[in-house]
């Protein structure tokens, strides 16, 4: 039989293609820490799942804001740079169908590995969710973290504070959200734990994130200079965002650390253990968002002077604005398969340090 070198040869362009196109994802570099006791063999076969929460990131705002300078005469007015790139073709759903799968293998791995579920209405008679509200899931929303959504699995309830409740908590850097951090490190999660007869208290949290921002340090030596551009990856992510309310001066930005984690908790005392896993480089994954950029520049007004007869010299120092924002092409089926097999990746990882 006669062999069509041509067809061949397009079949193997095709799948080239294709594979180039498809999504790949670095190895996965995780670490799990001990406080206390690490775990071990004699712990009651009981858990509850405190929370399985994954952030998505759609949208980032990079600021940069420049004073007026003059020297000797001359100068510049106030100049400022706004850069804002979003992702399109998104698929929301797709995401939450993803994220239930990544739930529903988390909670059959436990019960493989022996372990009792504990129920969300038995934990919400506990004293320590006295002052909770229960959410439930499937849920998809805006999340108070700016630029991400929120997604809750399917069949999933948790108890949470009411801010969490009304979509008002973040993670937002600062004072007040470090020392809510240190208290519940101190008592929080062991004394759930110590209310549910010792169970382990496992909290998820997953971010998918693709913005990459930070201005050109020789543009910004001139003048105001805004940069985002697109970088998907799973893990850690600290960005910054406009400030929207109060005390708002030009420039000013707040920042917010997304975390990838997971934690165990069980028992509590001196034999308590408490666990944390987290990646020590992010899973980067390429071929899922067009590679783009969103970047605006603006050296400002020169200082203008204009004479007002022989004895008078007006000076007019202007402020200007420069923004730029962009959309990123998006393949949405590719990005919730990302985020499935990074999720999985991660969790799987953890669950095998800890359990062995």
């Amino acid at each position: 039989m006669k062999t069509n070198y041509f067809y061949v040869l397009m079949l193997l362009l095709f799948f080239l293609g294709s594979s180039a196109q498809s999504q790949t994802l670095t190895a996965v570099n995780a670490k799990l820490d001990h406080w206390g006791q690490k775990p071990n063999k004699k712990m009651t076969k009981k858990a509850y799942i405190s929370d399985f929460q994954v952030l998505v990131e759609v949208y980032r705002e990079d600021l940069d804001y420049k004073e007026k300078r003059e020297f000797r005469g001359k100068g510049r007015g106030e100049a400022t740079a706004e850069a804002a790139l979003g992702l399109q073709g998104v698929d929301a759903q797709l995401l939450q169908e993803e994220v239930d799968k990544l739930y529903a293998e988390f909670v059959a791995d436990l019960k493989a590995k022996g372990y009792e579920l504990v129920d969300v209405d038995r934990a919400a008679k506990t004293d320590y969710y006295k002052n909770a509200e229960r959410m439930n899931g499937p849920n998809v929303r805006e999340s108070a973290n700016p630029g991400y959504l929120e997604i809750l699995p399917s069949g999933a309830s948790f108890m949470v504070t009411k801010r969490e409740a009304e979509g008002k908590a973040n993670n937002k850097d600062g004072f007040l959200n470090r020392f809510k951090a240190v208290g519940a490190a101190i008592s929080g999660p062991n004394q759930l734990s110590k209310d549910l007869d010792d169970a382990l208290v496992i909290d998820v949290k997953l971010a998918l994130n693709f913005s990459e921002s930070g201005s050109n340090w020789f543009k910004s030596l001139s003048g105001a200079n805004a940069q985002v551009k697109t970088n998907l990856m799973m893990g850690t992510h600290t960005v910054q965002a406009p400030k929207k309310k109060g005390l708002r001066m030009n420039g000013r930005e707040e920042a917010y650390t997304i975390p990838t984690s997971i934690e165990f908790y069980q028992g509590s005392g001196l034999k308590k253990i408490q666990s944390k896993g987290y990646l020590k480089k992010p899973i980067y994954i390429s071929g899922v968002i067009d590679d783009t950029k969103s970047s605006a520049f603006d050296k400002g007004a020169v200082t203008t002077y204009t004479n007002i007869g022989d004895l008078y010299i007006v000076k007019n120092t202007y402020s200007t604005i420069s923004s730029n924002a962009k959309f990123a092409e998006t393949d949405g089926k590719k990005m919730a398969d990302a985020l499935y097999k990074a999720g999985s990746a991660f969790i799987d990882e953890e669950l095998k340090e800890f359990f062995d």
